[in-house]
């Protein structure tokens, strides 16, 4: 079993530290990621779905479908970027449910379980309005439609900004099946 905490590196204490102990047993591994934060606002829900306007996504080259997007992440504060990061993979945890794969692959149909992310990047990438109306209306999701490329946006914009490679993991896992609710 594997879960993830995200909390400000003042939480952590001895009290914490036994509370982990109790929790998981002294056999347990704390694997520990850094992400520096500024003093920087955060990234506003209407600023994550400003990113999506950017897409592009009838280029004819997956780079290209992103691109403008990338561009516009890499211009932001690396907070900001994270940020971008941890609602994006929100967004797709929300659409990882039984209902919206049933749609994507009906039944007899193998899922895949990367076809059905790229399905669930593709409702993200079309905007807000898309999103919130298949995310209440599953059988609004389109099969045909995926867009693999949104899953790398962050990482190509923060590699752009500072040159260096994009190590981190969202709080939230976006990986089918990792909504144990949706899928319960």
């Amino acid at each position: 079993m594997t879960d993830r905490i995200s909390l400000p590196l003042s939480a952590i204490n001895e009290d914490f530290l036994q509370k982990l102990r109790t929790q998981y047993g002294e056999h347990a591994r704390l694997d520990i990621q850094v992400v520096e934060m500024d003093e920087t606002p955060s990234l506003s829900a209407a600023a994550f779905w400003h990113v999506m306007t950017l897409l592009h996504p009838d280029a004819e080259l997956w780079e290209a479908r992103i691109a403008a997007a990338v561009d516009y992440l890499a211009n932001l504060p690396i907070k900001q970027i994270y940020q971008f990061e941890d609602m994006l993979a929100e967004k797709l945890f929300a659409l990882d449910t039984a209902a919206h794969a049933q749609v994507a692959f009906p039944e007899g149909e193998h899922l895949s379980v990367d076809g059905f992310l790229y399905v669930r990047a593709a409702v993200v990438a079309r905007g807000q309005a898309h999103y919130q109306d298949v995310l209440e209306n599953p059988a609004l999701l389109d099969m045909e439609e995926d867009f693999e490329p949104l899953l790398s946006l962050a990482a190509q914009a923060y590699e752009q900004k500072t040159g260096r490679a994009f190590d981190y993991v969202a709080p939230v896992d976006y990986e089918t099946y990792a909504n144990q609710a949706g899928w319960g």
